[in-house]
């Protein structure tokens, strides 16, 4: 993909964002990351948005963020019944009922949830299937971002339910744990961050040949053993499991960040 950001940047000359950090047009001077790319990651249950910033061939910065989709927020007794879908889902392998937001909008996106697909649609594509363009990934994170994300209820359109505080992962305490000290922690962070940084350091020359090390380390924060994913030589400090996995119908972080990367020649 061309480098999004950029053509939006020059054909509108508009604020926009990168990845939830605000940049100015050409016309403002700003400089906005070099490349970018989005797209369904961790089991194609999230959206995951990559940037990379160089300066010649060195990677000078490395951002990734991740949004869930807007099935991650369920609906409470105080919605009326007109403006909900209660279905029986698979979650984390078992059978669960949950209550969703019959109506969802951002831009010129409509979506309806259908309870015979198990997802929101729009006409005859479901919410996944529409992420899987990276275009429209990157508009519904953009607008998850701007807190320009919709529900109706009573016929009136609200923006604080489906928001950057509920929907994105640096905020809404996904993957919450304790520590052998006894503090809460943000296990999903704790991976970003070895995981940028690890770009960072090293480039992107290895990172699709990472795999996960033959033998167990002691964890960085809690009282266990675990396995690190490596390049052979260097251990990056990521232990979460689609570090670089293949999966259909979603790409790995590390082949996240490598689409960003390669933007940046195109």
């Amino acid at each position: 993909m061309k480098k999004i950001a950029k053509t939006i940047l020059a054909t509108t000359c508009v604020a926009t964002l990168c990845c939830g950090v605000a940049a100015v047009a050409g016309c403002g001077g700003e400089t906005v990351p070099e490349g970018e790319a989005y797209g369904l990651v961790h089991g194609a249950g999230y959206i995951g948005c990559a940037t990379v910033s160089l300066d010649g061939d060195k990677i000078t910065d490395v951002t990734l963020q991740e949004v869930c989709l807007p099935t991650y927020v369920v609906a409470g007794d105080s919605v009326p019944a007109a403006d909900k879908v209660t279905v029986t889902v698979q979650d984390h392998g078992s059978d669960v009922e949950k209550t969703y937001y019959k109506s969802v909008s951002y831009g010129k996106v409509k979506l309806t949830y259908d309870a015979e697909k198990k997802d929101y649609v729009q006409g005859s594509k479901t919410f996944k299937e529409l992420m899987g363009n990276e275009v429209s990934a990157m508009q519904y994170f953009k607008a998850v971002m701007e807190n320009k994300v919709y529900v109706t209820v009573n016929g009136e359109k609200k923006n604080d339910v489906l928001n950057k505080k509920a929907l994105s992962k640096d905020e809404n305490g996904y993957w919450t744990r304790t520590d052998k000290d006894g503090n809460s922690y943000s296990r999903w962070k704790l991976n970003r961050d070895a995981t940028v940084k690890y770009v960072k350091d090293n480039g992107v020359e290895k990172l699709l040949s990472l795999e996960k090390s033959t033998t167990q380390a002691d964890d960085v924060k809690e009282d266990k053993k675990v396995t690190y994913w490596t390049d052979g030589t260097i251990v990056t400090g990521a232990t979460w499991t689609d570090m670089n996995t293949e999966k259909e119908g979603s790409i790995s972080y590390a082949q996240l960040i490598k689409n960003a990367y390669d933007t940046y020649n195109k």
